[in-house]
């Protein structure tokens, strides 16, 4: 039983740090203010647009500029930047993506308590991601 819960430890620690480094490579999306004008947060409830091909019929200014890399659901991770500046809409002019991976490893540690019988065996396991690159604006709607 205790070598259950050893090797359950185990995983659940490896698959902490296995999203810790997917989660590090959404920190380069970069958001930079257009001009002087600041508007409040949106909630979660209020839409936001996010325009991958194609811009509005709408008449818009231009807010800030979005640019960098980031991994999980595009819309979700652009509507995300685009609620913390107040804005209406994202239309991005450019967008691609990679597939990153990681390989699994097999190796051996030492256990550094006493009497915890020597060595363990560790797996990392291996996974793959998309990181999407974008470029584009972040706009309010002109009323």
């Amino acid at each position: 039983m205790r070598k259950k819960i050893l090797l359950f430890g185990l995983a659940v620690i490896i698959v902490s740090f296995g999203c810790l480094s997917i989660a590090s490579a959404s920190d380069s999306l970069k958001v930079t203010k257009v001009g002087e004008t600041s508007y409040p947060a949106k909630s979660k409830k209020e839409p936001v647009e996010v325009f991958l091909n194609g811009e509005p019929e709408k008449a818009y200014d231009v807010i800030a500029d979005i640019s960098g890399s980031f991994t999980g659901e595009p819309k979700e991770v652009l509507e995300a930047k685009a609620r913390k500046v107040g804005a209406d809409a994202v239309v991005i002019k450019d967008i691609s993506f990679k597939i990153e991976s990681e390989k699994s490893q097999m190796g051996v540690q030492q256990r550094s308590r006493p009497g915890a019988g020597g060595i363990s065996p560790t797996y990392t396991p291996g996974y793959s991601y998309k990181v999407y690159t974008v470029k584009g604006v972040i706009i309010k709607y002109k009323k």
